[in-house]
């Protein structure tokens, strides 16, 4: 099982359980990337989703490895996604860490909203 997109569809899940509509999954601008793009057309936002998971603690809470680099990739694809999309330039933005750590069958779930 890949861990990495095991962990994205459960914050799928969780977030369309939320009633967020989804609107990309693995959108790739140039070499940069953001896991999940949702949206809530009640609020008029648009939510770009980094997701991390993890099998342990042991090195941290698995939204510590989103790292300052990691964050200007995710801005980066943000971008490239709002230039092609401008039917989303009237709605807030935000930059939300889905952080999953499995433990046997069970997920711990902590959704960061406005992360960075």
């Amino acid at each position: 099982m890949n861990l990495g997109k095991y962990g994205e569809g459960v914050a799928k899940n969780y977030l369309q359980s939320k009633n967020f509509e989804m609107v990309a999954q693995n959108f790739r601008f140039e070499r940069a990337e953001v896991d999940l793009i949702f949206r809530d057309d009640r609020k008029k936002i648009l939510m770009f989703v980094e997701v991390k998971t993890r099998r342990s603690k042991t090195f941290g809470e698995p939204e510590e490895s989103v790292t300052e680099k990691k964050q200007g990739q995710i801005i980066k694809s943000a971008q490239g996604f709002l230039m092609e999309h401008p039917e989303y330039d009237e709605y807030d933005k935000r930059f939300d860490i889905v952080s999953i750590c499995v433990k046997g069958y069970k997920e711990e779930i902590n959704h960061i909203k406005n992360a960075f």
